[in-house]
């Protein structure tokens, strides 16, 4: 052992390069450890982004049949989005109950309640507005034209989305739509009415060839007031500005 020199500062240069080893091998664990954890998260959040995916596409389509037009839809929204599932059951039905206040002689100033084909738009384009084509040779037309006052009722029962949950037309989980309003007739000419007639007849083509001596004509129903019934609780109602605003699809 040189002079000068004890045991400890000879050992100094080994402890420090196997102090500098330790330290080098748990940066390098916790770095592989940290990047595993990351990877791990990362398949994990692909795998869900997939699994969604999949659940969605698997979930079932709604199928809606009218006259010889048959139309598939997306899944319903969830119930608890209750102006979306107004949006949705509006665009996705074929038709309507339809509640008018009766001219007819027998039962004058009675409810009459009858079945018409409505549209709010193509399949691909939603505006929300029940659109009708009417005659004045029909009870309906006829109370509309003489009290414009209406209520619409429309049922997810018409496609087969609550046949297949099991769900009766009555069951609140089977939903229903109340529109209330004043029925519009649309001037021939104006947009609006070349707007319902593409609504009507590209989702009802057989209205095309329907005999042009009944008169028929385009309204609309200017709606008042939304409810939807869509679960237990009682139904619910709906703002208007947000109706309009909102997409009918999830």
């Amino acid at each position: 052992m040189p002079k000068g020199e004890d045991s400890h500062s000879l050992l100094e240069p080994g402890f420090h390069v196997k102090t500098r080893y330790r330290k080098t091998g748990c940066y390098f664990f916790i770095m592989g450890v940290t990047t595993a954890l990351s990877v791990a998260a990362l398949t994990l959040a692909l795998y869900q982004v997939v699994s969604s995916r999949q659940l969605v596409s698997s979930r079932q389509l709604v199928h809606v049949a009218s006259g010889g037009l048959e139309t598939t839809w997306p899944p319903p929204p969830p119930y608890w989005q209750v102006t979306k599932i107004a949006r949705y059951v509006v665009h996705t039905s074929d038709w309507a109950s339809i509640a008018t206040i009766s001219t007819l002689p027998a039962f004058e100033g009675f409810p009459f309640d009858n079945i018409l084909s409505i549209s709010d738009g193509p399949i691909n384009q939603s505006s929300g507005i029940p659109y009708m084509y009417l005659t004045a040779m029909d009870f309906t037309g006829k109370d509309l034209l003489s009290d414009p006052r209406a209520t619409l009722v429309l049922s997810q029962a018409q496609s087969d989305y609550c046949k297949s949950k099991a769900f009766d037309p009555e069951d609140p989980r089977c939903a229903r739509i109340i529109l209330t309003g004043n029925v519009v007739v649309l001037e021939n000419g104006t947009a609006e009415a070349s707007a319902a007639q593409t609504a009507l007849f590209s989702r009802h083509p057989a209205m095309e060839s329907w005999p042009t001596g009944h008169h028929w004509f385009f309204c609309k129903l200017d709606i008042k007031n939304i409810y939807v019934l869509d679960f237990f609780g009682g139904a619910a109602p709906v703002d208007l500005d947000e109706y309009y605003k909102t997409d009918p699809f999830p």
